[in-house]
């Protein structure tokens, strides 16, 4: 009798850290009606789902690299890299070959496609470094994406001079800028983005050997999988969608400077880690960071309505992280018992 009684304790309160977002993001709500009336106007909503798709997109990112236990620090970085390397270095060939890319200043006047396939590429390619330089270079994922962030914060300052490029051209900022059906571009990709992610990590071989590795990495190897392609893999992933957020970040913004995006990559790990993706790996889902974003984005837009800085944000994401960390610790203590 007292071991059932152990077991249903256990059951509730494992069932409750499992659930205990659905009660957070109730309560946020409840909370945003009392003491704001525009909580749940239109307009507020919609700029909630928009502020939502950037940092949730590094999330779903950072979700497949915690998955396989690495971090990737890069992406705060990596978000603002690609566009500027993708108008800085169409400035440097127009210079070379006397074709005109800035006017009035540095106002970009050119391609955008150019911009969108160079940021995709430099997204991918970084991953990609990142992954090589973890699992071929023996270089910890900490160590070697905090070199990568760095280094990236480097470039943009010295590829941009410290001076903003504004990207007034409407072949790209209609990513930005259009709704359909009441509902931002940036959120639509967003959430076709994680569909597909939930949809490759669930039911297909990609999924299974990704969560394999998380689970135990040397039984992975023993059974056969590649786990240095996989892992490798993870980060390009996480490069991949840094850039499609950086796309969407400076196509809004209409702009693209070395300081902005500065901390989205702690942002982004908060979004992850308190939907329920673990930073030991094998556990957690790109829906589950979906459910972190929400809850981060609906308790951002709350701060916004009492008149909250960034810096009172970046102060609640550091004790959340501690909190979520500290919960996870809780649930694989609980699972062992």
């Amino acid at each position: 009798m007292e071991i059932k009684k152990i077991k249903m304790v256990k059951k509730f309160r494992i069932f409750f850290l499992n659930h205990f977002l659905l009660f957070v993001f109730f309560t946020i709500c409840i909370i945003g009606t009392f003491t704001s009336e525009y909580f749940f106007t239109i307009t507020n909503l919609q700029n909630m789902i928009r502020n939502m798709a950037v940092p949730g997109l590094l999330a779903l990112g950072v979700s497949f690299v915690f998955l396989v236990s690495r971090i990737d620090l890069s992406v705060g970085s990596l978000t603002i890299f690609g566009p500027i390397l993708a108008v800085s270095s169409l400035a440097f060939l127009g210079d070379i070959f006397d074709f005109k890319v800035l006017v009035r200043g540095n106002q970009y006047a050119n391609s955008a496609l150019y911009i969108v396939i160079v940021s995709l590429i430099t997204g991918v390619v970084v991953g990609l470094l990142n992954g090589i330089g973890v699992m071929y270079g023996k270089i910890t994922s900490f160590i070697m994406t905090l070199a990568m962030m760095k280094a990236l914060w480097g470039l943009n300052y010295v590829l941009t001079h410290g001076h903003a490029f504004y990207l007034q051209i409407p072949t790209f900022t209609w990513m930005g800028t259009l709704n359909i059906f009441y509902v931002p571009f940036s959120t639509w990709v967003y959430v076709l983005l994680t569909i597909i992610a939930s949809f490759i990590m669930k039911y297909t071989l990609v999924g299974k050997r990704i969560y394999s590795i998380g689970g135990d990495e040397k039984t992975a190897r023993l059974a056969g999988i590649n786990v240095n392609f996989w892992i490798i893999f993870a980060f390009t992933l996480s490069g991949f969608c840094a850039s499609v957020a950086g796309l969407l970040f400076s196509s809004r913004l209409q702009t693209v400077d070395a300081p902005l995006a500065v901390g989205f990559e702690l942002t982004a790990i908060a979004f992850a880690v308190v939907g329920g993706v673990s930073l030991t790996g094998g556990r957690g889902s790109p829906y589950r960071a979906f459910l972190g974003t929400i809850v981060m984005g609906a308790l951002f837009s709350l701060f916004s309505m009492w008149g909250l800085n960034t810096w009172h944000r970046n102060i609640v994401v550091g004790i959340i992280i501690i909190l979520v960390v500290m919960l996870d610790q809780r649930k694989n203590r609980l699972g062992r018992i």
